[in-house]
């Protein structure tokens, strides 16, 4: 995989780290699909200032993290705007723990949230479907990791991808009454001749 975008959540993890980016991989992917989803412009100077203010106390990000970052906002926002749900979030692998993979489903979910909300502040602008998706998202926010559970691990798992599955549902619910209806550019009514 070439592709700057396409890097796994652990060497996501490592280019914050080598770039004392005090993010994690979740929050800095959840930022990028809230903004996204509240129809701002997939163009990374667009975005740029708003990462750098969550993510990195206002400074700027080091160049190569930059890149990948530009890099993320791009897939981001073509698998956004496919509508055919094959976007995925970045979170870590199936062969971490569950508490690891739950605490980083929070962290995606709230920094999503915030991302929603950085661009979205009057709610009243929104459908009832909308304002329902960003209420279930809260929801997700509040589960509490370190609850021991009484269910089998596989029965946890299962309950890990079904919760990962609604957000995805709920994001795209989001993007595509939001994202899309806000973040269309006016088409040009000049024509050729």
């Amino acid at each position: 995989m070439s592709s700057l975008s396409l890097l796994s959540y652990d060497e996501w993890t490592y280019k914050l780290d080598q770039g004392y980016v005090m993010a994690s991989a979740a929050e800095v992917h959840g930022l990028i699909a809230g903004l996204l989803s509240a129809g701002v412009d997939p163009e990374p100077q667009q975005l740029m200032p708003v990462l750098h203010d969550f993510l990195n106390d206002g400074q700027a990000l080091p160049v190569d993290v930059k890149q990948h970052v530009v890099s993320l906002i791009e897939n981001s926002a073509k698998q956004l705007a496919q509508n055919d749900f094959s976007f995925s979030m970045l979170l870590p692998s199936d062969d971490d723990s569950l508490p690891e993979r739950l605490d980083a489903m929070v962290e995606w979910t709230q920094a999503f949230l915030v991302g929603f909300a950085v661009q979205q502040t009057d709610l009243s602008l929104v459908s009832d479907d909308v304002r329902e998706a960003l209420d279930q998202l809260t929801e997700v926010t509040r589960i509490d990791i370190h609850t021991t559970d009484d269910g089998s691990s596989e029965e946890n798992e299962e309950a890990y991808y079904l919760v990962l599955e609604h957000i995805r549902i709920m994001v795209l619910a989001c993007y595509t009454e939001v994202g899309q209806k806000f973040g269309v550019k006016p088409v040009s009514n000049k024509t050729l001749h």
